[in-house]
């Protein structure tokens, strides 16, 4: 069980082998945050990171007084109270991680040509990156798709 990847991750990876020039690495922002790193049609690897809204959640749940919100733009990086403070956080927060993790991923393995981005919290995030990431928000289903045609083209035989 520990050398599989989620059918998630595999599906992504499908679509961006298939829609981008490689080096790639995939970005999924869902309950996790997921960084793929495609070299040509080989996966190089994954990292998995605590999502933007189970972050949150942990947050309000577990450090006295702070309130449940939702993720929106804070007026400025610097909060000028709990909620704003807490909005800026993770806003600007999970943008500077997925910039130092795209660096740190580039040093590990070659510079991507192409980072994109999916899942449900991305569009939310990504325009405070100082990274170019595209934005693909069907890339998972895309995957899935073409994994459909390649089964049923092999069953036909």
């Amino acid at each position: 069980m520990h050398n599989q990847m989620g059918a998630d991750i595999v599906c992504s990876a499908v679509a961006a082998i298939q829609k981008y020039p490689s080096p790639v690495i995939v970005v999924d922002m869902g309950t996790a945050t997921t960084m793929t790193v495609l070299m040509g049609n080989v996966c190089e690897g994954c990292v998995i990171i605590p999502g933007v809204h189970l972050s949150l959640r942990a947050l309000s749940e577990r450090a006295a007084e702070l309130p449940h919100i939702s993720i929106e733009a804070p007026p400025s990086i610097l909060g000028r109270n709990t909620i704003d403070a807490m909005r800026s956080g993770v806003v600007y927060g999970n943008a500077s991680m997925l910039d130092g993790m795209i660096a740190r991923l580039e040093v590990a393995t070659a510079p991507a040509k192409t980072v994109v981005a999916t899942g449900g919290n991305a569009s939310k995030i990504l325009p405070y990156c100082r990274r170019e990431i595209l934005f693909a928000p069907d890339l998972l289903l895309d995957g899935l798709y073409l994994l459909y045609l390649k089964n049923a083209e092999r069953h036909r035989k």
